[in-house]
């Protein structure tokens, strides 16, 4: 048997305004702490999870406390490997709803994930975008494309007034066309720092009983001479709860990322756009733009990043908005 263990830590200083915007808040935290394990079992049955303990000592003004040290299992991923063309994974797993939502946090381009990536999480009862089940993924066609098919428990009661175990599963779909080197991990990449020319296109489906998600998106991430590499990202998703998940209203949104890194300074510049677009007659659409400059220091191993974002939101019927502010100064430590 074959097996690595590692850890990710995330330490992050952050200034913020509050929901209202009425009040700053400060905070020291560490936004992930990872534990993580993988191997072989044999040449075919392999084996990856991890556990996270996400935003340890962060203070929350409407509970007047912070973050306690709350551990759990957040994957959870058995694979069985026929072929390249045929693998079977089974466990805690990451849903994949997006490219941004099925990335590594180790990789990510700027300080975080989109603001949109995982907003079905709770309505769900998903564990951080992850869900129970079993999903089929291969990469046929000399791995130019690849396809994920999954089952999952989703949640179990979807009649508030009585039990109602035998709900119908939620059901998983995506295909990817691997224009250019394939992705064939379990994660996506959020950036190579110049090392790989990656092109995806995929699409993605995520149902429910009448709850819909379905979703398009781009990657692309291209080295340039002496070491330099540019990296842009675009998804697009359409969420609809509809009466399965009045939380989640019908909305379309926009996650675009990009960035600029020199091999030279190990320097990046990045920026990060999202927009939520509430499709209703009360409106309470979202925008948020994000920039920044990272220094990989050892790459993925070991970074600092210093993002600002202008959060801004428009409230019901568009008779007021609102704009709050958030600086973030991330570093990153992560062992593999």
């Amino acid at each position: 048997m074959e097996r690595e263990s590692s850890f990710l830590a995330q330490g992050r200083a952050e200034v913020e305004d509050t929901a209202d915007a009425s009040e700053v808040n400060q905070n020291l935290y560490l936004r992930r702490f990872r534990v993580l394990a993988g191997g072989n079992i044999t040449d075919r049955l392999s084996f990856f999870f991890e556990t996270d303990t996400p935003n340890l000592g962060k203070y929350d003004v409407e509970t007047d406390a912070k973050t306690g040290g709350d551990i759990f299992l957040q994957d959870l991923i058995v694979t069985y490997s026929f072929s390249e063309d045929f693998k079977i994974d089974g466990g805690l797993i990451l849903i994949p709803v997006s490219h941004n939502s099925e990335q590594s946090a180790a990789s990510l381009l700027p300080v975080d994930y989109g603001a949109y990536s995982f907003i079905s999480s709770g309505p769900t009862q998903s564990r951080v975008g992850r869900d129970y089940g079993v999903q089929m993924r291969g990469y046929p066609f000399q791995k130019r494309l690849e396809y994920r098919l999954g089952i999952y428990q989703g949640i179990r009661n979807l009649d508030t007034q009585e039990n109602n175990a035998d709900a119908p599963f939620r059901y998983t779909g995506r295909i990817v066309l691997h224009l250019s080197e394939p992705q064939t991990g379990f994660f996506y990449s959020g950036t190579s720092l110049g090392k790989k020319k990656i092109l995806d296109i995929g699409a993605s489906a995520d149902l429910q009983d009448t709850y819909r998600a379905y979703a398009g998106d781009l990657f692309y991430d291209q080295p340039l001479p002496n070491g330099d590499g540019i990296t842009f990202q675009l998804d697009y998703i359409y969420y609809d709860g509809d009466d399965t998940f009045i939380a989640i209203p019908s909305q379309n949104d926009w996650l675009i990322e990009t960035g600029y890194f020199n091999q030279q300074t190990k320097l990046r510049i990045f920026a990060q756009v999202a927009f939520q677009d509430v499709v209703q007659s009360s409106r309470q659409d979202e925008k948020r733009y994000q920039a920044g400059l990272a220094y990989w220091g050892k790459g993925h191993n070991f970074n600092l990043k210093l993002g600002y974002t202008i959060i801004y939101k428009e409230h019901l019927y568009k008779m007021s908005h609102l704009y709050r502010d958030q600086y973030i100064l991330q570093s990153q430590v992560f062992m593999f």
